[in-house]
């Protein structure tokens, strides 16, 4: 989201979009962009090294070639943040006229601080665990990310993640006073939301053992969150599951009422085998992988999906909304089942 990347010889970068090409068997590159929701002549900017591309978008990418090729690619890699043009161009403004910078800068700094901004806000690192703090690391495991160890965001959709994201800003102004900020990406219907704190950074990488750079493939559950106790562990999974699960309803004719499953599909192997090894204490679990690199865990059946909402829940709408919307159709099945843990009904509000 806040980083950019690119190769470091065109040589490398047609190397690389070649062999994104063969992995997807396209048969032209208005095909393999079309892979990624991107037009031919756009697509074509990073192709060519005219654009660099979005961290995120690479990782897609990189997923879908052979794992034998990734290490290679990530090792020449290149990466700047994603205003790098325009501190670039700021320098040079700066560079020739550096009074009137200096001028409106100290302006800008009064004005904030009259409004309150501008003094660093320190954050208890060593807090108690708690049920809303690892409910916020599951979130990060399940889509965050950093930028320039300065920022801590988590990325989701602009209008069905929206009220989650609110959710997250002020659990997390409640445990450390920070305020969240909820941004528009350049993706189509993409938002993250954004601390700004390089304490906090610092916190999840030490404490929490998560590298500061891309976690897709490495992502586990922190140890000291493992040896706790269970209600932490459940907060976590939470957490993980809001941000990067789904709940979906089997219409097939084979079931009598919509079926519900839960699924997590991921690329990280040592989370799969965790969230496979917890779960299954209480829930009958599939563990699943396939040739493209991507595994994960599901869970269906309607007791299951009970079992779930009385001691993991959601707190993200969006899934809540997928168990309420069909009602009509499994009303029997889900008549007693608690769609959060604190009632029958109730949303977790922002």
């Amino acid at each position: 989201m806040g980083e950019r990347v690119g190769f470091d010889s065109p040589d490398l970068r047609a190397e690389f979009f070649q062999e994104l090409r063969t992995a997807l068997q396209a048969n032209s590159w208005k095909e393999v962009a079309g892979c990624f929701g991107l037009k031919r002549n756009f697509f074509q900017k990073y192709q060519y090294g005219l654009l660099l591309m979005p961290r995120n978008l690479f990782e897609k990418m990189l997923s879908r070639i052979p794992e034998s090729s990734r290490v290679y690619f990530l090792g020449r890699l290149i990466s700047k943040s994603a205003n790098w043009g325009g501190v670039k161009g700021g320098k040079a403004l700066y560079a020739k006229y550096p009074q009137e910078f200096e001028k409106r800068r100290k302006n800008g700094i009064k004005k904030l601080r009259a409004l309150g901004f501008g003094v660093a806000r320190k954050i208890d690192s060593e807090n108690e665990l708690s049920e809303e703090l690892c409910e916020f690391v599951g979130a990060f495991m399940g889509d965050g990310f950093f930028s320039e160890g300065k920022m801590l965001g988590i990325s989701g959709h602009s209008e069905l993640d929206l009220d989650y994201h609110n959710y997250l800003s002020k659990n997390v102004n409640g445990l450390f006073g920070l305020e969240g900020k909820i941004c528009k990406s350049k993706e189509k219907n993409s938002i993250y939301l954004r601390f700004n704190s390089v304490e906090l950074c610092e916190m999840f990488v030490k404490r929490f053992g998560f590298p500061n750079g891309p976690k897709a493939y490495s992502v586990k559950i922190p140890e000291e969150i493992l040896i706790a106790k269970r209600e932490f562990l459940f907060s976590t999974i939470r957490g993980v599951f809001d941000t990067d699960g789904c709940v979906y309803f089997d219409k097939r004719s084979i079931y009598s009422n919509p079926y519900p499953r839960i699924a997590l599909g991921i690329k990280s192997k040592p989370l799969t085998e965790q969230l496979y090894a917890i779960l299954s204490k209480d829930f009958s679990v599939y563990k699943f992988e396939n040739n493209r690199g991507d595994c994960g865990v599901e869970i269906y059946g309607h007791e299951q999906l009970k079992k779930w909402m009385n001691l993991i829940g959601f707190s993200n709408p969006r899934h809540l909304n997928k168990i309420l919307k069909p009602r009509a159709e499994f009303e029997s099945a889900t008549s007693s089942l608690p769609m959060t843990r604190s009632g029958p009904t109730e949303l977790p509000g922002p």
